[in-house]
């Protein structure tokens, strides 16, 4: 089934490819897709997931693809860019403490992909929900 899925992503047969991967629990989908990115480092990978957030953005897709950007294919260069616009588009369906962490982890990166303001203006939503957050804190601790 990898194999096969895999094939079709790197040929852009990626309506077969979604057909493939539907038949596919979708407690296992998420390690392929990770496997297929490490062993192929091909920004195919991201095209074949755009093309399915087209069809039905889910935050299982989004957060897929957010792992993919940050983890096999982080080397691309703008891959964390992307990833953080998807995190963004998370945060519109899942505005949950875990999505908001997501986006202070692109504050505490070397490239501060989110400034400050908007750290310290996610960290005051995660205090309102998990008073005692770790990462909220410590963002609000650093503006004092």
């Amino acid at each position: 089934m990898e194999t096969k899925l895999k094939k079709l992503v790197l040929e852009g047969f990626y309506h077969e490819a979604e057909n493939v991967m539907l038949t596919i629990p979708l407690n296992a989908q998420r390690d392929i897709i990770m496997n297929l990115a490490y062993d192929t480092e091909s920004i195919a990978i991201y095209g074949f997931l755009r093309y399915m957030l087209e069809k039905n953005k889910t935050k299982y897709l989004l957060e897929m693809t957010i792992d993919v950007m940050i983890n096999p294919l982080c080397f691309v260069e703008g891959a964390y860019e992307v990833a953080l616009f998807h995190t963004r588009e998370l945060l519109k369906i899942d505005f949950s403490v875990e999505t908001m962490e997501k986006v202070i982890f692109f504050h505490d990166i070397p490239e501060k992909l989110v400034e400050e303001k908007e750290a310290e203006a996610v960290a005051r939503e995660i205090i309102k929900i998990e008073p005692d957050n770790c990462v909220a804190n410590r963002i609000l601790k650093n503006k004092k």
